[in-house]
């Protein structure tokens, strides 16, 4: 994802249009982009549905599994059919020996790259429609209600994984539970 934006807190301007700066800004904060690397990895996470959930509890927006299920099913098959594959292109033309075939395939590489960033912020722009719709929670937001959004999450992207939230997605709610609650720590 690209460098942090400027200007206010995600959390504190109109969030019919703020999803996708809120994952930016997350995602610049010291350590998140490593830390979300890894979650992908390692549980197959899809991180602009993580980020967008965790976005909803901010927003103290009521996140059930039952939604969460529904959010996933929202961008399952563009995930499937456009950002796993320009994800996979991207990765492929990482290798060295790739890169050192032909002068012109960095440039490409960065195209294609910009291609997955556009493919995920559509991702990004269709789950914040469905946020914005779901009901307020009954309860206030802070970590708690962070960490039970990013373990439902977890439960449906990652069902075998431990049971314990891993500590990489714990950081990420920290990070949202800090002093200005929902915008990444400067």
């Amino acid at each position: 994802m690209p460098a942090k934006p400027e200007g206010k807190c995600a959390a504190e301007k109109d969030e019919a249009t703020e999803l996708w700066p809120f994952m930016l800004q997350v995602y610049a904060a010291p350590g998140v982009a490593p830390v979300c690397l890894r979650l992908q990895e390692t549980y197959g996470l899809d991180i602009p549905l993580f980020l967008a959930v965790l976005h909803g509890a901010v927003l103290d927006k009521a996140l059930d599994a039952a939604a969460i299920r529904a959010l996933d099913a929202s961008c399952a098959r563009w995930r499937q059919d456009v950002i796993h594959p320009l994800r996979r292109i991207r990765t492929v033309m990482k290798s060295g020996t790739i890169l050192a075939w032909n002068p012109r395939i960095p440039a490409l590489r960065e195209a294609v790259k910009a291609q997955e960033l556009m493919a995920e912020r559509i991702e990004a722009e269709v789950l914040e429609a469905l946020i914005r719709s779901l009901s307020p929670t009954m309860r206030p937001a802070g970590e708690k209600p962070l960490q039970e959004a990013a373990s439902l999450v977890l439960d449906l992207q990652a069902p075998d994984r431990a049971t314990l939230l891993p500590e990489d997605a714990r950081y990420i709610c920290e990070i949202l539970a800090g002093p200005k609650k929902g915008c990444a720590a400067t």
